[in-house]
């Protein structure tokens, strides 16, 4: 749950630092729904490449996660087989 949080924690940052790099480059041009949609395009784009790492290690914690709950769940139905 942790990488989790820290990537979410890291996505709301990169965002808001899109938000604010553009709100200071195109504010006069553009109105405050544009600009967060562009943001939200940017700051997703960004992520792609920014986020790898952090990306990489959430995966492999819900990897490692639904393996331990397959493997519960495959003892569990061959100890009903057993009975």
């Amino acid at each position: 749950m942790k990488e989790f949080a820290i990537y979410t924690g890291l996505r709301l940052v990169l965002f808001a630092a899109s938000f604010g790099i553009l709100w200071v480059a195109l504010h006069s041009w553009l109105g405050i729904f544009p600009l967060l949609l562009l943001a939200l395009i940017v700051s997703s784009i960004l992520s792609i490449f920014v986020l790898r790492a952090a990306r990489d290690r959430l995966a492999a914690n819900i990897e490692r996660r639904a393996g331990r709950i397959a493997s519960r769940i495959e003892a569990a139905r061959s100890a009903e087989d057993d009975d």
